[in-house]
């Protein structure tokens, strides 16, 4: 078995270590939130963790009503300038801790009085030392160049901040969560490896799905360019829809992620779209008139909510790591990688 399947196959366990190891860190950080009267939080990452704090944004915004914006780090790291983040709660996710990019804005954002919180798998890195609060990703060290316990890791944590920032507890039991991802991965993991061997000459594809699995879609396309070498564009259905769509052809090949939420209308609309102008759909789904027009799909188990995207995500890793041992790649070994990237 190789690391990286290994490791995703742990995300149970890291689930359950994410919510034991921060017990007291989140009505911490919302207590000084509200002490300071903030409206405003910037997230600043990279890779991995950027997706992660796309699901941060969905549910923040939408459970908390709290407005979230991305920083972009050469603002600060080549172009110099000085933004006023001193009326936000600066949000700085990176699983070493360690990128020289994430810690420039930090150190900007501290010298004009923001509220820092890292999120790193290093209690001892330099950017959990240097924030005013730590939360620990507590997965153990990830021995896989590409990241894996991580981003299971990363999307629990994002959750659990985010419902104690807002007034309103989201509709989420966090606790059944191990074991709804447990049981997943014992039902799906034999028939992901039948689809991921089925679909495994997919190349320069597109990406669909929207809303909180718009973080799945951005791990999925990063996972099969950084694993399986395979060129792709990942796209909310929204803005698909607004130019790209027309260079679908017969035989363009998309992957949906579409699983029954407030988007299935779409989602059944743009399948039956794709359909008709030829295009060879594969879809994680479990709508069954998204299966009905699919060349191939994998039927996902009904799933709502705030939780959808912690079993999509297991759905798409097992996915990845299974293509990648169909096409005879060592998916501990991608190309040009390192396990720590250091940007600026």
């Amino acid at each position: 078995m190789s690391i990286m399947l290994n490791e995703f196959l742990s995300a149970p366990d890291v689930i359950r270590s994410v919510i034991t190891e921060n017990k007291k860190v989140w009505s911490l950080i919302a207590k000084e939130f509200k002490k300071r009267s903030l409206t405003n939080i910037t997230t600043v990452a990279r890779g991995t963790s950027d997706n992660a704090a796309t699901y941060f944004k969905y549910l923040v915004e939408t459970i908390g009503e709290i407005m979230v914006s991305k920083f972009t780090p050469s603002v600060t790291t080549y172009y110099g300038a000085q933004v006023n983040l001193k009326n936000n709660m600066v949000l700085a996710i990176s699983q070493s801790g360690q990128s020289t990019d994430t810690l420039m804005v930090v150190q900007g954002a501290k010298q004009v009085g923001a509220m820092t919180v890292a999120v790193t798998n290093n209690p001892d890195s330099p950017l959990a030392q240097i924030c005013d609060f730590h939360i620990n990703l507590a997965a153990g060290i990830e021995r896989s160049l590409s990241a894996t316990k991580s981003f299971i890791a990363q999307l629990t944590a994002m959750f659990l901040l985010s419902n104690s920032l807002s007034s309103i507890t989201a509709k989420m039991n966090v606790a059944e969560l191990p074991y709804m991802v447990d049981k997943f991965i014992n039902d799906f993991k034999d028939k992901i490896k039948g689809f991921a061997d089925k679909n495994k000459s997919i190349d320069n594809f597109i990406v669909l799905t929207r809303g909180l699995n718009q973080a799945v879609a951005s791990e999925l396309s990063l996972k099969m360019m950084e694993v399986c070498g395979k060129l792709n564009r990942p796209f909310s259905t929204a803005d698909f829809m607004h130019g790209a769509i027309c260079m679908v052809k017969e035989e363009t090949e998309i992957i949906m992620l579409a699983p029954a939420s407030e988007f299935s209308e779409e989602f059944v609309d743009l399948a039956r779209r794709l359909s008709l102008l030829g295009a060879h759909l594969i879809s994680f789904t479990d709508i069954k008139e998204i299966q009905s027009v699919s060349t191939s799909y994998l039927d996902m188990p009904l799933v709502r909510g705030m939780n959808t995207p912690f079993l999509y995500t297991i759905a798409i890793e097992l996915f990845v790591v299974y293509m990648a041992e169909a096409l005879n790649l060592d998916p501990d070994k991608p190309k040009n990688k390192k396990k720590i990237t250091i940007t600026k």
